[in-house]
């Protein structure tokens, strides 16, 4: 059952990388049935460790606030960051503290060597062709991709804990 749970986030956080991508924002709709799935887990598969889970969220929520404040983030990403340290978990979060910066650091590099000319004109270059121009390109992404390694890793790792 855990694994539908797992399955589910993934594809939530799939689509809320997507619509940040092409809105600059994430929906509270969105955070919400994050967390709506966390609280179903909590109910169907009962996790004793459960404060562990707020804690996790209460250390990303810090660290996202920071950066909104020095304005590399916004608040919607922020909130998608409390929502991933309650659905990921301690040991999610540490897998996800670690893939981020290398994430974040693959997408400057990929922003810095990419050419603006070299594309074609599918809606996706255009739009990264405008977010460059504008000196804005949202960390929701990178958040997703590095939430999804982290959920991945963690069912590994209880899976061969098992």
């Amino acid at each position: 059952m855990s694994m539908a749970f797992v399955g589910a986030e993934i594809l939530i956080l799939g689509y809320l990388a997507h619509l940040d991508y092409w809105n600059l924002r994430i929906p509270n709709r969105g955070i919400f049935s994050l967390l709506a799935l966390w609280v179903a887990q909590l109910y169907w598969v009962p996790n004793p460790l459960w404060y562990q889970d707020l804690i996790a969220a209460t250390v990303l929520f810090m660290v996202g606030l920071a950066f909104w404040r020095w304005r590399k983030i916004n608040a919607s990403e922020v909130k998608l960051l409390l929502v991933a340290g309650l659905i990921l978990g301690v040991i999610g979060t540490i897998i996800f503290a670690s893939s981020l910066p290398i994430i974040l650091t693959l997408q400057r590099l990929f922003r810095l060597t990419w050419k603006r000319h070299a594309s074609g004109h599918h809606p996706f270059w255009r739009r990264l062709r405008i977010l460059v121009s504008k000196g804005r390109v949202p960390a929701g992404p990178a958040i997703a991709l590095a939430a999804i390694i982290g959920l991945i890793g963690s069912q590994l790792i209880l899976i061969t804990a098992l």
